[in-house]
Parts: structure tokens; sequence; C-alpha cells
């Protein structure tokens, strides 16, 4: 090696080890710029939960004081239990904005509920945190459908996206008797249960056809309004 190729070699190694910093602090900067996106998501997403519970009191608060008002100037026909009732469902219908109930998932000994879940919820994109999944009622021996499940999301946020997205399930091999539902009360689980029975018949009809359920209406893949719930 002659005397002008050891100056030039030692330039190169001192400009691959200088771009080989840089690059190093990039990626660290990289990193550090995806640390603090998943840092802010989850802010916002705290930020809503609190603003949503911070609503939740003051409705609760002022529900409280419309039905004390309500109390002393309506008459005797409109009972406390009844001015009790009306407080307890617009209470309970707040608990249950942040549920979602899925129905036809099959029941199995030493079944992991939120597993079960999770994978429903892949399948139509969706990847939220779920939280207290259990079986809604007794098992029955003499009935052999499986009993729905009932999880909670993170907040109502989360809840209405999953639904927007449910529609996407009846398209996947395997899926076409399990349904995403809000969490209902029982008069609107009676009136939910005639609307699953005519989207059955529906679908027993027109096989080729894309049906699902959206605001108490059948609907086709075109959004053609086919039945009332």
């Amino acid at each position: 090696m002659d005397e002008f190729s050891v100056p030039l070699l030692k330039n190169a190694i001192r400009s691959v080890e200088s771009l080989t910093k840089q690059i190093d602090e990039l990626q660290r900067e990289k990193i550090d710029d995806q640390r603090k996106i998943i840092q802010l998501k989850d802010e916002v997403l705290d930020k809503r939960s609190n603003e949503l519970n911070d609503v939740k009191s003051t409705v609760q608060t002022e529900i409280k004081s419309f039905s004390s008002i309500v109390k002393k100037n309506c008459p005797a026909t409109l009972s406390r239990k009844k001015i009790e009732a009306a407080v307890k469902s617009v209470c309970e219908k707040e608990d249950r904005s942040k549920n979602i109930i899925i129905y036809g998932i099959e029941e199995t000994s030493g079944e992991v509920l939120t597993d079960e879940v999770s994978k429903v919820l892949e399948e139509i994109g969706e990847k939220p945190v779920v939280t207290d999944c259990v079986r809604v009622g007794m098992k029955n021996s003499t009935d052999d459908r499986p009993r729905p499940i009932k999880f909670s999301l993170r907040n109502s946020d989360h809840v209405a996206q999953v639904l927007r997205s449910a529609k996407r399930l009846h398209t996947k091999e395997g899926y076409k008797s399990v349904y995403i539902c809000p969490d209902r009360t029982v008069q609107e689980r009676k009136a939910f249960k005639i609307l699953v029975d005519q989207l059955k018949e529906k679908r027993k009809l027109e096989p080729n056809g894309t049906y699902y359920i959206r605001n108490n209406r059948i609907l086709s893949s075109g959004d053609s309004i086919h039945s009332s719930g």
C-alpha cells in the first residue's frame, strides 16, 4: 500500500464511522418518536374516558336534582317508584354504553373468553383492549344454544367503532350465525330477537345476499332497507 492510499483509506473509515453514528441517531430518534405517539394516543384515550366519566357524574347529579323537583311538583299519580325507575334506567343505559354482547360463540370446557372475543374482533379488523368477559345467563341442560358473551371496552367510542365494523363479520367463513350487538335491556333484547329471526329467514331465502342489522333494521350490502325492527 503506497503513501497515497493510506490517507484515503483512513478518510473512508472516518466517513463510514460518521455515517454509522448518524444512522444510529436517526434510529433512536425514530424509536423515541414512536414512543411519543403511543404515549399521546394513550393520553387522548384516557382524557376521553375521564371526560365521559365527568359527564356521567354530572348527568346523574342533574337527574337526581330533577327527580327531587318533579317529586315536589308533579301530581301524586306519578309515584316515587316510577321516578326512581326512570332515573335508574338512564344510569344503567350509561353503564351499558361501554359493553358489547356477542351471540353464537360455541361454549367449550376450559374456554378462555377473552381469547374467543379477541378472535372474533380480529376478523372485523378491530383490536381493542377487552375486559370483563362473562357468559350471560344460567346454563340450561335442555337448551343447547350457546349463552351470549358480554364484555367491556375502555370507552363508548371504542364500542361504537366495533359496532360499525360488525357487518363485516358475516362475510367471514364460519361466522354466519355470530352476531355483535350493543348491551340492551330485557325489552330491547326481546325486540332484537324478533329482528334476528327475520334476518335468519332472509338469509335462508336469499343465501347469496349479504344482510346485517343496523339501527334496528335489516340492511343489505347496498344499504337498502329491507325490514324495520
